[in-house]
């Protein structure tokens, strides 16, 4: 053999050698991927939609891609007037990455955003069965077929209720307790809604949507077989009536914002809605004296959960760059970036002691406070969706649950006017 052709096929083996040695290695769990021979990743620019509010989200994923794929640069578009995701699809901007709330889910369905994420999920050995559990089986019952993961949570909006501890210590009232009932709830927040003082002091506001999207008793909104409403029945009066009446106490019709009234001026002596706990230091240092317990349950259902209501990650099916971004989504739900998020006081939705002991580490004032009250909540079994919840869900909110608390009608009428509107609106977009 000629020492030309020597050289040639000693170059051959090296180049094999070092395709083998790559293509052995596994992302895994969050793991860096593994870069082309040569020992340099190729660079790539992945477009990022963020549709979820609040701080840290955003800053999570950056610093997650950082420090683990240097070789990924970041094209962050944020959700807002003229950036909607419908804007951006329709300026033909490729999206790589979506994270969303479940109420973008069915409009990212109907833009074909979306797409059964399991052949990403074998080939990076990502393990379900991290996820706390419900979450899994609720991801599931979202896909038409219920066996699909067309999205993928980065973690858990378990509710607590809030109480300030300074009303009832002024009016001398027990605080509330684990456990309770909306029922007894209801006793409660009669007893510390005064007038003192000239001052009005209310005993309960919620943010009654996201109660509603909790859906404690586990009732269907839309029948997924005839896509009619579903609302009209004895399950959803019981939850009206219950929920209705804690507003009926006299003086505590709700006015205003309810995290205002908890959180600036400090005369609402309970309330319940999407966690707030990023906000109790900055109330805390104006003399807020506070503690939380688990959210309240309807009596004889004590052992009934939530429904799962989470933020999750979306992968566009005509990307790029799935694999890269579906890296960067596992290293969100590694163990290392569930403890940073629970330490900024975000319930970690995969099972891990360490991310739970580190909840709410970063914030401060936090020693003492009753945190495991958020770890209790349990989330249900999952009740069968449709594209058309979300008009139920606002049509309950918005006008049979006021209609009730605010406007004297009876359950029965408002939620069988509320039937005839869900199902009208429903016909209008299935006709569109």
């Amino acid at each position: 053999m000629s020492p030309l052709r020597k050289r040639y096929f000693a170059l051959l083996a090296a180049c094999v050698f070092s395709l083998a040695a790559c293509s052995g290695q596994e992302p895994g769990n969050g793991e860096n991927a593994a870069p082309p021979s040569g020992g340099k990743a190729e660079p790539v620019t992945i477009v990022y939609f963020n549709e979820v509010g609040g701080t840290g989200i955003v800053e999570s994923v950056q610093k997650q891609v950082k420090e683990k794929f240097p070789q990924i640069q970041l094209k962050i578009i944020q959700s807002g007037k003229g950036s909607s995701i419908e804007d951006i699809v329709n300026s033909g901007e490729s999206v790589d990455l979506i994270s969303g709330s479940l109420g973008l889910l069915w409009k990212l369905k109907d833009l074909r955003l979306v797409s059964d994420l399991t052949p990403l999920m074998q080939a990076h050995k990502f393990d379900a069965g991290r996820f706390v559990p419900g979450v899994a089986e609720s991801v599931k019952s979202y896909s038409d077929n219920g066996n699909e993961f067309l999205v993928m949570p980065f973690f858990l909006n378990n509710t607590a209720l809030f109480y300030n501890k300074n009303i009832f210590d002024k009016f001398g009232v027990p605080y509330p307790r684990d456990g309770m009932t909306w029922e007894a709830l209801r006793d409660v927040a009669k007893q510390v809604t005064r007038v003192e003082d000239g001052v009005q002091y209310k005993g309960f506001q919620m943010n009654s949507l996201n109660i509603v999207y909790k859906n404690q008793l586990g009732l269907p909104f839309v029948d997924p077989r005839t896509l009619k409403a579903a609302v009209n029945s004895d399950g959803w009066k019981r939850w009206l009536e219950v929920m209705s009446g804690l507003y009926q106490i006299d003086g505590n019709a709700p006015t205003g914002i309810e995290t205002d009234n908890f959180l600036k001026t400090q005369t609402l002596a309970m309330r319940t809605g999407p966690n707030i706990l990023d906000q109790i230091p900055a109330a805390a240092a104006k003399g807020l004296n506070w503690d939380v317990v688990t959210l309240p349950t309807f009596a004889g259902a004590e052992g009934i959960g939530s429904q799962l209501n989470a933020p999750y990650f979306a992968i566009p099916p005509a990307g790029k760059h799935r694999d890269e971004v579906f890296q960067i989504v596992a290293a969100m739900l590694s163990e290392d970036a569930q403890i940073l998020l629970s330490r900024q006081g975000r319930v970690p939705v995969v099972s891990s002691d360490a991310a739970v002991k580190a909840y709410a580490l970063d914030l401060p004032g936090m020693e003492g406070k009753h945190l495991q009250a958020f770890f209790k909540e349990k989330i249900a079994g999952p009740v069968a969706p449709t594209k058309y919840d979300a008009i139920a869900k606002s049509e309950l909110n918005n006008k049979a649950f006021v209609d009730v608390f605010q406007g004297g009608k009876d359950a029965n009428t408002a939620l069988r006017e509320a039937e005839l509107s869900i199902d009208k609106q429903i016909e209008a977009l299935a006709k569109q």
